[in-house]
């Protein structure tokens, strides 16, 4: 026994031999077989080689792959054969919670990454890289620049978009934390945004909990008003709890229209932009129906809006919102100035643009652009001969090409022959309380036009849909603004500007700092209090938006 189990313990020489070239064989063959990352990056190089990018039942295009990788030896960014790395780990969370930013995260294959997720064979891997750089450059872009180009879904929409390059962004990179820092920088930082992505976020939850009652039809009830049937009570008292314009829950008669309730009407059309009388008409009922998926898709919306829009408006800046017929001026993210506003009508509506406001002028001129003169005034003029003369309106002879040089009665020419292509003369009105710009005016060069004044008019203010101007903004509170853009020029206040007025001698002033402006058209937004505000769709713009955010 001992001697065959030594025997077996210890070999021949013979087998010495074989066993040596045993391992000689298999470390050969170790050698042969390619390292688990350089098996990677051959898998990665021959799909990105491809015609097509295959992964399952999935296609990617190599053209969009491409400039993330070196053409002969690709090296993944977020995979390697031990699996996704700290990189790929953020990414997919920020997928997963694409629709914080009211993004859809199936647009960047959410469900392909998780099916790949653990995959761990060469040709697996490769595919979840690929998945990955797809969803970061699709993502990246859509947080930086927006889904949709601003010009192809607003052409209205003239503010600069930057450029951005996802794959020098990537390249960029040269750890973990530089790309947490990239993946900050991409969304609007800016106060405005992160108040809409919490509203998201709650009318969401409204929609989960099942959303809001629709009001029957009915006759216009409240202060004021016959009684309403006590189902429109309940149903108007559940529908404003829903959405929180309505809190807690009143004593006494439920089915009664008190107080309580009829502040939450008022808050609610408030915040619709609607005459706040309390009184559930026509327009606050078609408010009050529509149903909180198509608010969720006009937050969305907004969102998009943001996303085209500057990363830094400065500390100290005015935003005209045209949809809201509102002007805020902003400093260090507070409002310390609001007001109401008349901007372009429907057929020449205000763009949305960004300028600076550089000077002011005190009982301006109103140069009547040619198009207003011949297609607005010329025909106001013809029914009625007095026209131009009560409203100091002057008539300058054009076809000489003198300017206002030359001055012609407008008692002197047979308006009534006119026509709009005939029409060859100037028109300027002068200062005095019925010019049209009132009394101050505000420039910020833009190419086109549009500049902020002051109105007679101030009447249309008490409007719900102020869209009566020819494209300028018609300001509330003129006096307010020149105030605010004056206080660093001494001797400028509000008495001094009174008087200068009342001389009604034109003359115009270089504000001490520029305000940059931004002219922007928000259907939605979220007010410093927390107010969610929502507005119809004045100039039918966000009807190409629709079709990439619509109410589901």
């Amino acid at each position: 026994m001992r001697t065959t189990d030594h025997f077996q313990r210890t070999p021949s020489g013979a087998q010495c031999a074989f066993t040596a070239l045993l391992m000689f064989a298999t470390l050969g063959a170790a050698r042969a077989e390619p390292a688990p990352d350089a098996a990677l990056a051959e898998a990665l190089r021959a799909s990105l080689a491809a015609p097509v990018v295959s992964c399952s039942e999935s296609r990617l295009d190599p053209r969009r792959l491409a400039p993330f990788y070196q053409p002969d030896s690709p090296r993944p960014h977020w995979v390697s054969y031990r699996g996704p790395g700290a990189r790929a780990r953020l990414l997919r969370a920020l997928l997963r919670t694409a629709g914080q930013h009211g993004l859809e995260p199936a647009r960047y294959r959410i469900d392909d990454i998780e099916a790949h997720w653990r995959d761990r064979s060469p040709a697996g891997q490769a595919c979840l890289e690929l998945y990955l750089t797809s969803a970061f450059e699709r993502y990246s872009l859509d947080l930086r620049t927006g889904r949709v180009g601003p010009h192809e879904a607003d052409p209205s929409w003239y503010l600069p978009v930057a450029d951005f390059d996802p794959a020098a962004a990537l390249a960029a990179v040269g750890n973990d934390g530089d790309f947490a820092a990239l993946i900050d920088s991409l969304a609007p930082s800016h106060p405005a945004y992160e108040r809409l992505r919490e509203a998201l976020a709650r009318y969401e939850s409204i929609a989960h909990a099942g959303g809001w009652p629709a009001l029957s039809p009915g006759p216009e009830f409240g202060p004021g008003k016959a009684p309403a049937a006590p189902e429109q009570i309940a149903l108007l008292r559940e529908r404003l709890r829903a959405e929180g314009d309505l809190s807690g829950f009143s004593f006494g008669n439920h089915e009664a229209y008190d107080a309580p309730l009829e502040a939450a009407v008022k808050r609610f059309q408030q915040r619709h932009g609607l005459q706040a009388d309390g009184v559930v008409g026509a327009r606050t009922r078609a408010a009050l129906n529509v149903p909180v998926a198509a608010r969720i898709a006009q937050l969305r919306r907004t969102l998009e809006r943001w996303r085209w829009m500057p990363r830094d408006f400065g500390e100290h800046y005015i935003l005209v919102n045209s949809a809201g017929f509102e002007l805020a001026v902003v400093e260090r993210g507070r409002t310390v100035l609001g007001m109401r506003v008349i901007v372009g009508m429907p057929e020449q509506p205000t763009p949305s643009f960004a300028a600076s406001l550089q000077t002011l002028a005190i009982n301006p001129y109103w140069n009547v652009p040619e198009r207003i003169a011949r297609e607005v005034l010329l025909p106001k003029q013809q029914r009625d001969p007095l026209f131009f003369t009560t409203r100091g309106i002057r008539v300058f002879d054009a076809s000489n090409g003198n300017g206002y040089s030359e001055e012609i009665e407008p008692g002197q020419l047979d308006w009534i022959s006119m026509d709009a292509e005939s029409f060859d003369y100037r028109l300027r009105q002068e200062p005095g309380p019925k010019n049209s710009l009132g009394r101050l005016s505000f420039m910020l060069p833009n190419p086109f036009g549009v500049f902020l004044h002051d109105t007679p008019d101030k009447a249309l203010f008490e409007r719900d849909t102020r869209t009566f101007s020819e494209s300028c903004v018609r300001l509330e509170q003129a006096m307010a603004l020149a105030q605010h853009a004056l206080r660093r020029l001494d001797g400028w206040d509000e008495e001094r500007l009174r008087n200068e007025i009342d001389t009604q001698n034109q003359q115009t002033l270089r504000l001490p700092e520029p305000i940059p402006v931004y002219v922007l058209y928000l259907t939605s937004w979220v007010d410093d209090d927390g107010l969610v505000h929502f507005r119809e769709d004045v100039y039918q713009r966000e009807r190409i938006l629709a079709g990439y955010y619509p109410a589901k």
